[in-house]
């Protein structure tokens, strides 16, 4: 569907376009009427690992696709290259971009338009891509999900989490709610795909603690560095014990970095922003709002106002700043914060 948004004429509309371009995790680039990159998002940059800088000016089919415009099926290499020459226009089609800067190519649903001037002749055309390449190699995984779902394994790693809880009431059922909390999240992000590799990775989040001495654990008051150092082997413990379990090994990573900050400064590796594994972005947020909101051996839990003020005051220092968004959005519009 073609736009007019050039003749708007709302002062605030660049402001507003640059603030969804910038925080996109879709990429989003637009090219003028000679094909020449006029505007991308850093999405896009990190994928193509160039500067945007080295690309705006530049012919988008000379910089990225080596001046070819088709592949040997004579199919165009790109939807915004088709948009611009023939005028079809895409609506979330799932299409495979082919840059020679990629290092494979490019699984994603796209968005093309034609953006018009005031006179309604073209001015730009856009291209929005939303990446599925992830998604498709979840999917595939998701079919041994089901089976895992029934696994005598899954059993014995359900044991070992339910061993954990019954070292200390004050955390049992935790990961059960917190497996909760974030398929609601994958669900509210439109993540339906994976929203059964996030429950079950939640479900195992905590599995490291099966090695931390109860003493530890169950501490009423504050612990040493000496003790906390302890606490945090639980991460690569949890992800050390899942590799060992083929059907498992894909949690590891998730396990691993659930502990991550969004600016860099968790553990174990002090990852940061989009580095950090999304399904261990969403169980930071559903395992830190569950503890706050539950009863420990050394507090009360808080109010569920209080632990969503926290939540908001983190975003973008310890928690993915989307993520906290939509649980955000989620709570309130359950009505779970008048309970």
């Amino acid at each position: 569907m073609s736009e007019r948004l050039f003749s708007a004429g709302i002062p605030e509309l660049e402001k507003f376009t640059h603030r969804i371009m910038e925080s996109s995790e879709d990429l989003i680039t637009v090219i003028d009427c000679q094909g020449n990159i006029i505007a991308i998002n850093p999405a896009v940059s990190r994928l193509l690992n160039i500067k945007a800088s080295e690309l705006i000016g530049k012919s988008m089919i000379d910089s990225l696709y080596g001046g070819k415009k088709f592949d040997y099926q004579a199919k165009y290499l790109c939807p915004l290259i088709e948009t611009l020459e023939t005028g079809r226009e895409y609506h979330e089609e799932e299409t495979t971009l082919k840059s020679p800067l990629l290092n494979s190519h490019f699984v994603c649903k796209t968005t093309t338009g034609i953006l018009r001037n005031a006179q309604g002749k073209p001015a730009a055309i856009y291209a929005l891509y939303k990446d599925l390449t992830m998604w498709r190699s979840l999917e595939r995984r998701n079919e041994s999900l089901k089976e895992m779902m029934n696994a005598q394994q899954l059993q014995t790693i359900l044991a070992f989490s339910a061993a954990i809880g019954a070292r200390d009431n004050y955390t049992r059922g935790h990961s059960e709610r917190v497996a909760e909390y974030a398929q609601m999240i994958a669900t509210a992000m439109g993540l339906q795909e994976i929203s059964q590799l996030v429950y079950v990775a939640s479900l195992v989040h905590d599995v490291g603690k099966i090695g931390i001495p109860e003493h530890i654990l169950n501490k009423p008051s504050r612990l040493t560095e000496e003790e906390y150092t302890k606490i945090k082997e639980h991460t690569v413990t949890g992800s050390n014990i899942l590799k060992q379990i083929d059907t498992f090994s894909t949690l590891g990573a998730i396990v691993r970095y659930h502990h991550e900050r969004y600016d860099g400064k968790g553990y174990p590796e002090g990852l940061a922003g989009e580095d950090i594994p999304l399904i261990s972005r969403i169980i930071a947020v559903a395992d830190s709002f569950e503890a706050m909101t539950s009863d420990r051996s050394y507090r009360k839990r808080f109010s569920i106002e209080y632990a969503l003020e926290e939540l908001k005051r983190c975003a973008g220092s310890q928690f993915d700043p989307l993520v906290v968004e939509h649980f955000i959005k989620l709570v309130s519009g359950s009505g779970m914060e008048k309970v």
